[in-house]
């Protein structure tokens, strides 16, 4: 039975409005305690932490973008507005069902999606680990930062020593989907490079976010140790795979900067600032979005199926 225009509009206006208290119910929970004063607000701090965190969600939608657009045929609007769609379901659900509505909006296929993410993860903690050598001289960072990207730069190699441990659990696949997109998305030579400089922006933005929201309570916890603070959150947050992080990421932040109930306010500040409002604003993408309110953009790969979502066309973007 085919649902009239107006029932549809009124099941979806529903569906949304239902994750979205769901949301809001998980915010009140995790800031129930919590007391803030209006002055604190109000001051230039918490406007500069403000404005750093939205300069931090764009440009890491841009990181992405960078990638995604070397798979599929889309404008930075849209990957902004799909990034918030999948921000507001990856909070209110789960990580997966965010990735699934990224496939859908985007319209290319999982492994493209999945593929292009990592990559982004990869990008940012790469950068993260570089400045702490560089700001702190701790060379641990670099190290690992090294370890974290020669997959990107031999992916080939990394192909090849994985395959057989693919091939002994049947899920070959797997491997080459994910080695496919991997491969596609960093194709173009200018892609890495800036794709690196953007990424250490991006770093430096969520730094700056973390170490307003301290300075807004009278903390001064340094850059480096704010720079420390969100690549613990981020780790923690996919690590322990809680629906966008929640506990995991504040518990990052804390473990960096200290353990007083001080501490546990500006991480959820800081959580608040740069993730929970863009989940809440991605209510409305998602709805139109599922209404057709967001129009199409022109693409040249298919939507795949995630079990056989490996095979592409011939041609597509360099």
């Amino acid at each position: 039975m085919k649902l009239s225009n107006t029932l549809k509009k009124l099941l979806t206006l529903a569906t949304t409005t239902a994750i979205t208290l769901y949301l809001l119910y998980k915010v009140h929970s995790e800031a129930s305690e919590i007391h803030l004063s209006p002055e604190r607000l109000l001051s230039p701090y918490f406007f500069g932490a403000l404005t750093s965190g939205l300069l931090g969600y764009l440009t890491y939608t841009l990181v992405w973008y960078i990638y995604i657009k070397n798979v599929a045929d889309v404008t930075y609007r849209r990957v902004l507005l799909t990034n918030l769609a999948g921000t507001y379901l990856s909070f209110s659900l789960n990580p997966t069902l965010g990735t699934l509505v990224k496939v859908k909006f985007i319209g290319a296929s999982y492994w493209d999606i999945l593929a292009t993410t990592v990559l982004g993860i990869i990008t940012e903690f790469t950068a993260g680990l570089t400045l702490i050598t560089l700001l702190g001289g701790e060379f641990w960072g670099i190290i690992l930062a090294g370890i974290i990207f020669l997959p990107v730069i031999f992916d080939e190699w990394t192909y090849r020593i994985l395959m057989p441990i693919f091939h002994l659990v049947h899920r070959e696949k797997i491997l080459e989907g994910l080695h496919s997109g991997w491969k596609s998305a960093k194709a173009h030579p200018q892609t890495l490079p800036l794709a690196m400089v953007l990424g250490t922006a991006l770093v430096i933005l969520n730094s700056t976010t973390l170490y307003l929201v301290a300075r807004t309570f009278g903390f001064n916890p340094g850059f480096l140790t704010t720079l420390k603070g969100i690549l613990y959150s981020n780790f923690l947050g996919g690590a322990l795979g809680t629906p966008g992080g929640v506990g995991a990421n504040e518990l990052g932040v804390v473990m960096a900067i200290g353990r007083s109930g001080r501490d546990v306010v500006v991480a959820f500040l800081y959580k608040l600032i740069n993730q929970y409002i863009y989940a809440l604003i991605g209510a409305v993408a998602f709805y139109k979005f599922v209404l057709g309110e967001i129009g199409e953009d022109s693409r040249d790969v298919t939507d795949k199926d995630p079990g056989e979502g490996y095979a592409r066309q011939d041609h597509r973007r360099n």
